[in-house]
Order: C-alpha cells, then sequence, then structure tokens
C-alpha cells in the first residue's frame, strides 16, 4: 500500500518529516520525543525489518528504532521519484522500490559501505478507526551516492518558487472542472481542498531558517491538493480527447513539479541544520 492509498487525515511524506527532524535530533537541536511526535502524523506506528536476531525497542511507535539506524548518518537527502522521473536515482532494487512508494530517505553513513536507502510502505489494521503502520524497508546500493550533486543538481529554489507561483494559476483554472458536468457543493469542495493541502504540508523543525523552504512546501502542498482532487474527481480538461490528453500532462506535470520542490525545500532544511 503506497502513500496515495492511506487515510486522509494522516499527513503524507514521511520520509520528508524523518529526514528534517532526525537533521534537528542529529545536531542536538531537537529531542527524540520531538521526532516521534512529527513522525506520529504520518502513522501509529512505524516498523524496521531487520535481519538480525534482535528484538526492536518497541518504544516511541518504532521511531527510536528508525533513529538508531540514522545515528551514524552525516549526509541525508530525500528523494520523490515518480515515473518516468527518478530524480537521479540509479537502477537499483532500491530505486525501484522508490519510485513504487514515490519517496526514499537516503542516508551516508559509511565510509566503506554503500549508501543506505529507507522506503516507507503503509498497512492499516481495522476500520473504525483504522491503525496505520508505516513499515521501512532498507537497501543498499552498491556504490556510495553523491547526495550533494544529487540535492544540487535540479532547479535553483528561487527558480522553483517562480514555477510554483505560476503553477497555482494553473491549478486554479482546474478548480472550476473539479465538479464535472454536476453540481458541487462550494464549500464541500473547500472542505476536501484544505485536509488535502494539510495532509501535503510537512512541518519543518522550528530550527529552520530559511522562510523560502517553508514557502515552497505550503505552495507545492496547495498545488498538489488540486491535481489530487482533479485525478480523483476524473475531472475532463477540455472538449475533445487532444484536449484531455494535453489536461492529463498537465497534472502531470504539476505534480513532478510539487515533488521537486517540497524535495528541494525539504534538503535545503536538512543541509542547512546540518551545516549548523
Amino acid at each position: 500500500m503506497n502513500r496515495s492509498d492511506i487515510l486522509p487525515s494522516t499527513v503524507a511524506w514521511p520520509t520528508c518529516a524523518l529526514g528534517a527532524w532526525a537533521a534537528a535530533w542529529l545536531t542536538g537541536r531537537c529531542s527524540p520525543d520531538d521526532v516521534i511526535e512529527a513522525l506520529a502524523e504520518s502513522a501509529d506506528r512505524h516498523e524496521v525489518p531487520t535481519e538480525q536476531p534482535t528484538t526492536p525497542t518497541g518504544s516511541g511507535n518504532g521511531v527510536l528504532d528508525l533513529l538508531g539506524l540514522l545515528k551514524p548518518a552525516r549526509r541525508l537527502a530525500v528523494r520523490l521519484p515518480s515515473t518516468g522521473d527518478p530524480q537521479g536515482l540509479p537502477p537499483n532494487p532500491a530505486t525501484s522500490r522508490a519510485l513504487t512508494a514515490g519517496e526514499v530517505l537516503l542516508v551516508d553513513d559509511s565510509d566503506t559501505a554503500g549508501t543506505l536507502a529507507l522506503v516507507p510502505e503503509f498497512s492499516t489494521l481495522g476500520v473504525d478507526p483504522p491503525y496505520v503502520t508505516c513499515r521501512w524497508t532498507t537497501f543498499r546500493y552498491a556504490d556510495r551516492l553523491d547526495l550533494d550533486h544529487l540535492v544540487s543538481s535540479g532547479p535553483s529554489a528561487g527558480d522553483l518558487e517562480y514555477d510554483l507561483r505560476q503553477a497555482v494559476r494553473d491549478a486554479a483554472s482546474i478548480i472550476g472542472g473539479l465538479g464535472g458536468r454536476r453540481s458541487v457543493d462550494a464549500g464541500d469542495l473547500r472542505e476536501e481542498l484544505a485536509a488535502l493541502t494539510a495532509r501535503h504540508r510537512v512541518a519543518l523543525p522550528p530550527h529552520a531558517l530559511d522562510a523560502r523552504s517553508t514557502r515552497l512546501i505550503d505552495t507545492a502542498a496547495q498545488v498538489e491538493a488540486i491535481v489530487d482532487l482533479a485525478g480523483t474527481r476524473r475531472v475532463e480538461i477540455g472538449d475533445t480527447a487532444g484536449q484531455w490528453d494535453s489536461g492529463d500532462s498537465a497534472l502531470r506535470g504539476l505534480q513532478t513539479l510539487t515533488r521537486t520542490a517540497r524535495a528541494a525545500a525539504v534538503n535545503s532544511t536538512i543541509g542547512e541544520l546540518l551545516r549548523r
């Protein structure tokens, strides 16, 4: 089960929350409890499968086990790949799983071993209310990835902010079609968009000082909420098959942009925290 299948009340992108808050924890700017609280927004429990015959601590809803994995980290980077946009990740089982999940946290934790990759997968138990578990599968790339190059090779934050401003206007033009050919209550539409926007918004540690990163994340959340709702309601953009294809392509382009902007903002925050 990937992030799009879990409850709309949970917060998406746990790799972003884990990367940013773990960076704050690694540099002594927050406590493990702060990380636990941040990740609780995404799932009731986090699990780290291990081949070692040891028993997980079970404390902190599994988050302490995650922090134990990240303690040797010297560099962290988030990638949010999608079909056709691997975001610089090389062919590897880790990349294949990351493409399925739509996200991965990369960890440089050794001079001799390849880059560690953590990929989340969700499951639910029960229905009233469901209990959400996030299972973090670990992989090792054969070589150490150049995380600095991965992060810096994309568009600049300034370019992304400009592109997102344009994307807001493009996404706004989609809102009129969210009801399809039937009447939709404007209040219901606003509530759905507000809930989806909150779901895509990543709460950065208060120690992060870059206001642009927060703006990028907030704007990306607004745009992706509209894209999600358009996809859920199967909005037909235009009156002909050619226009519909063009509309689908536009939605995919907006989604790629929001992923790129969100990853850039989180990685900027991680880098800022680890440098200080």
